[in-house]
């Protein structure tokens, strides 16, 4: 398929999905179709009469069912992840509380907070229940690590409905991406959460195509040291996907991991001393400070031909960065930059989002 091909289908998409505004619709209760269903999602799947939470939280025992209410016009949300999915349904006028406001990227969101519609929860750890009770939301999205979470169970004692958001323990990128239809679901917008996913799902296997076209697969190595140990996607996570898919050679992809590996330095050198590329360097945003951090960083090839390319092109001025918020909702913008990146012929007029170099 040509470049031109895929740019025409990318314009056609963004105008019909994401460029239109986002139709009325009446609240009533939510009707389901047999055509319902996820193509990639694991962590949640439609029921005769809602939705389940196969596993809410990390070993949990047990999935949480859901029967779907009234659309809800006050609603609570505590992570920046969620944000998006709001945003792309228009539904972000129905936010009232976030905790640690200061890290929202969002300019439409963060303007709902200079306007005070959206009130700071303080931090997420240590939420201010008072405030968020006396908002008086009709439902809170929320997250569990897998600890104990008396926050969230002193919400529900207030008979606040809180709604587990597992989207993060999903395995593929577009596996997260399709939990825009879990709050489709709940704001009687699934149809449209349906399209919008379909259309991101389009993109993105075009792409794949696409990168599959190149000539050679550059090979790439991640993360950076914290303390003596070495963090890096597992050759199973959704990262790792995600350099696969660009057409690029993730030197750990043979790793059955599906989380974060953690190895020495040594190791990493050994392997990817002479790699291509080094995509993903934490929060450090220049040359400089990785080499201050560790002066070994230097003896790579990727850091001397200086092909270092990291997340930080879009960070707010409070210190956000999108990519931790919008990123996980749009994983064909994410793999538009990666293949802009190791295979910049295959896209020429375009520009990446929320990678750039490192100088």
């Amino acid at each position: 398929m040509s470049t031109l091909k895929i740019t025409t289908q990318f314009i056609l998409i963004i105008n019909l999905v994401f460029g239109c505004t986002t139709p009325e619709k009446k609240d009533s209760q939510i009707s389901f179709a047999p055509t319902l269903k996820t193509e990639f999602a694991r962590k949640f799947q439609y029921t005769s009469d809602g939705v389940r939470v196969t596993e809410p939280w990390p070993g949990a025992k047990k999935p949480i069912n859901y029967k779907i209410p009234e659309a809800p016009k006050r609603v609570i949300v505590t992570s920046t992840t969620h944000l998006p999915y709001l945003e792309l349904l228009g539904v972000e006028n129905t936010l009232v509380g976030f905790p640690n406001t200061q890290y929202v990227s969002s300019h439409k969101i963060r303007k709902l907070i200079d306007q005070g519609k959206v009130n700071d929860l303080g931090p997420d750890g240590n939420m201010n229940l008072e405030l968020l009770i006396a908002l008086d939301p009709d439902l809170v999205f929320a997250f569990d690590m897998g600890k104990e979470s008396t926050t969230l169970d002193k919400i529900q004692e207030a008979g606040i409905p809180v709604i587990y958001n597992s989207d993060y323990l999903e395995s593929s990128a577009l596996g997260r991406a399709e939990w825009i239809k879990f709050f489709g679901t709940f704001f009687h917008r699934e149809d449209l959460a349906d399209s919008i996913f379909n259309a991101i799902n389009l993109r993105y296997d075009s792409l794949k195509h696409l990168a599959n076209q190149a000539d050679k697969k550059p090979t790439i190595f991640s993360g950076v040291m914290y303390g003596d140990v070495w963090y890096l996607p597992g050759g199973q996570n959704w990262a790792a996907e995600f350099y696969n898919d660009a057409g690029g050679d993730y030197l750990w992809k043979e790793d059955s991991t599906g989380g974060w590996l953690e190895i020495s330095f040594e190791s990493v050198f050994d392997k990817a001393h002479a790699a291509d590329y080094w995509i993903g360097t934490s929060t450090f945003n220049s040359l400089n400070e990785l080499a201050n951090q560790d002066k070994r960083y230097m003896e790579f090839a990727a850091f001397k031909n200086q092909k270092i390319y990291s997340y930080n092109k879009r960070i707010s001025p409070s210190g956000g960065y999108d990519f931790f918020e919008s990123g996980y909702a749009r994983p064909d913008i994410v793999l538009a930059d990666f293949i802009k990146i190791l295979h910049p012929e295959l896209l020429p007029d375009y520009e990446t989002y929320y990678f750039q170099k490192l100088k």
